[in-house]
Parts: C-alpha cells; structure tokens; sequence
C-alpha cells in the first residue's frame, strides 16, 4: 500500500513538474529586441500542443498572426477561439492568452507595421494587445464590430462602427468619421505613408478622409468600388487588388504631390493567382498572398516588382491543417516584409498534456515494478 501511495505521489510531482515547472523556467528568459524583423521562410502547421503566451511567455515582436483550430490548455480542455503568433526575432510559435479574441474570420485581427500591438474589436470596444508584455487593455467604442489597419507609427487604428472611423488608441477619441459605410470597407481602406488620412474607394470616387479633423475630399477612382489598398512609401503610387468577374488583378496608379492620381496601369502578375493584398514590401515591391501556377495549390507570400521583374518567393505558407485554417485570417507586420524571410531553427514543439501524463505514469510504474522485483528478490552480497 505504502509503495502504491509513493507511486502516485511520484507521478504527480512529476506530472506538475513538466507543466507548471517548465512554464515557469521558459518565462525567466525575455523576448530578444534585437535582429532584423522577418517573416519565416515557410509556415509551420502548428500542433495541438503549441504552447500560449500564459504559460510560456510573451513573444516580443510579431511576424504574423492567423486563427488557430486547436490548443491544448489542459489536460482536458482546450483554448477558445485561438489565435496564433510567429515571433519575428525568434520564429517561435505562441497562442495568444487575451481576452475577447474574435472568432476566425478574415481581418478579425489587426497587426501593427512594427509588429508591437495587435487589435481587435470586441462590440463595445477595440482591445489592444502589447505581444512584449503579453498585456491587453481595452479602448472603449459602441459599436465597433470590425478592425483595419493601424497607422504607420501603430499610434490609430481604422475601426468600423456604424462606419468607418479612426480610433486615437491613447486618448480613445474618433478622430475622424465616415458615418454609413459599408462594414467590409475598413479592411479595403489604406493610410497614407505619413499617416494624415486614409483612403477608399466609394462608387466612382476615391474619398481622402484626413485625421486632423479637415472635411473629406474626393477625386474620380481609377480602381472598382470593391479594391483592397495600399499606399507605397514614397507616397507616389497607389496599388490596388481589384476583384473582376471573380479574376483578381493588380493595378498601380501614380499620384503627385497633392495626392492626385493617374490613369492606373495592370501590374504583371503572370505566372501567379492572386489571392490578397498585404501591402507594400519595399518602395518599388508589393507583397501579396498568391498562388505560382507552376506549383499548383501551395500558397505563398511573393514579393510583386511593379517594374516588371519576376515575382520574389518570400514564405510558404501550409495547406489547411492543424493549427491552420487557411491565410485569410493571416495578419503580417509591414516591417518584416520589408526586410524578407529567413530559416530559423527547427521548431521544437512542447510535448502535449496527455503525452507528459502518459510518460510519467509510465516512469511511475516502473519506479514501482523496479521496487517490488527488489523487494522479493533482494540481491545477495557476495
């Protein structure tokens, strides 16, 4: 009895030892802020045992961050609604532990240039997430049901609510509004590259709506109502995603000093199949998600050269599997694609709860068999 009472003592200890121990350990070590921020050169299908940022600890910087299918937060249960983060020092794979995360759908997380802040609305509010210290706080706003995109310093956030509006995410004033928008607007709409307003196309009309309280301004649209934007960095371009009879293309259209634009170009994009617009990568580079017809059905992150070059593999991204519902939840830092893709280390995934408890049960019973088979037949002394 005394050694079956030891045997289940030493299977818990064991069993809290390879849990809450090496959580612990793995929050002593702080995220590295230094290193270039890159994307991984390809996507790994997370397992059910990835590991969230509660247990093993912030990331630091982000990379990217997509809706995840199933994360182990126990033994016998699961995370709700999870997201996951690729840190972008790092490549380390995190579920996020936050309050309110949205359900998977696409844009339902936003992702700051620099990779520093995550958002997403929450019906009564937008809830800003820090991925260095793994806090959440909320900025309040009724109604606000879907998020955009930051600005380029990470300071607003355009956020539908009742419209589009852009949220002060310091003070939680609407610095500026569009009142009866349509709700998928908000992810369509692009900065512009000093941050002083956000454009989108409604109708026939580009409409420029500035952040310094000024009135809208419109100008005729050289893109389809329906067009996702970015702005390039040097303000002297405006791409857009237009959606034709079910066929994405990709057009440029040059713009001046003031911001008005020219008769827009078609971009080559031969030999690949268009499947988003993630925004600028360099100053002359586009990133988008796409498919290489000569590959088939894997889907990638190529870098579109709006002089005509050949299209630039940066990552590689998994069919739909464990961890991965698709790209279109899929959110990434301006700053990583900007400075590309690099292999990291293998991932080493943490050892799911069921496998832990398995593998000191089994210490346990062999610890005992070793005891008994001692006990009866005890060695002999020569």
């Amino acid at each position: 009895m005394t050694a079956l009472v030891v045997t289940v003592l030493v299977v818990a200890v064991a069993y809290l030892a390879s849990t809450w121990g090496l959580s612990a350990l793995s929050r002593s070590s702080t995220p590295s802020d230094t290193g270039a921020s890159v994307l991984p050169s390809a996507v790994d299908n997370a397992p059910p045992s990835v590991g969230t940022t509660e247990q093993y600890g912030p990331l630091g910087q982000v990379s990217m961050v997509y809706a995840g299918t199933d994360v182990e937060a126990g033994l016998l249960s699961e995370v709700e609604r999870p997201w996951v983060a690729v840190g972008a020092r790092s490549g380390d794979y995190r579920a996020i532990s936050a309050p309110d995360l949205p359900t998977a759908q696409a844009g339902a997380v936003a992702l700051s240039q620099g990779g520093d802040r995550l958002a997403w609305a929450t019906g009564g509010g937008v809830e800003v997430y820090d991925p260095a210290t793994d806090t959440a706080r909320l900025v309040p706003l009724d109604g606000a049901s879907r998020v955009g995109s930051f600005s380029p310093d990470g300071s607003l956030l355009t956020v539908h609510a009742g419209g589009l509006a852009v949220l002060d995410l310091a003070s939680g004033d609407v610095v500026a509004e569009a009142a009866g928008t349509d709700p998928r607007l908000v992810r369509r709409a692009a900065w512009r590259a000093d941050g002083s307003a956000v454009d989108y196309v409604q109708g026939t009309d580009l409409v420029t709506l500035p952040v310094d309280g000024g009135e809208p301004t419109t100008q005729p649209s050289p893109f389809a109502e329906a067009s996702a934007l970015a702005w390039a960095p040097t303000g002297e371009q405006l791409v857009a995603l237009q959606d034709g009879k079910g066929v994405l293309t990709l057009l440029a259209a040059p713009a001046d000093q003031d911001g008005r634009l020219g008769e827009a170009q078609k971009l080559d994009t031969s030999g690949i199949s268009l499947d988003g617009l993630l925004g600028f990568s360099g100053d002359g580079t586009v990133a988008v998600r796409a498919y290489l017809l000569e590959s088939g059905n894997i889907e990638r992150i190529l870098d579109v050269q709006l002089d005509g070059g050949s299209p630039v593999d940066l990552a590689t991204l998994p069919p739909p599997g464990e961890n991965w519902r698709g790209s279109a939840t899929l959110a990434v830092s301006g700053d990583a694609l900007r400075s590309g893709s690099t292999d990291f280390d293998n991932e080493v995934w943490p050892w799911s709860y069921r496998a832990r408890l398995v593998a000191c049960v089994l210490l346990g019973l062999f610890g005992l068999g070793l005891w008994l088979t001692r006990r009866q037949r005890p060695w002999r002394r020569r």
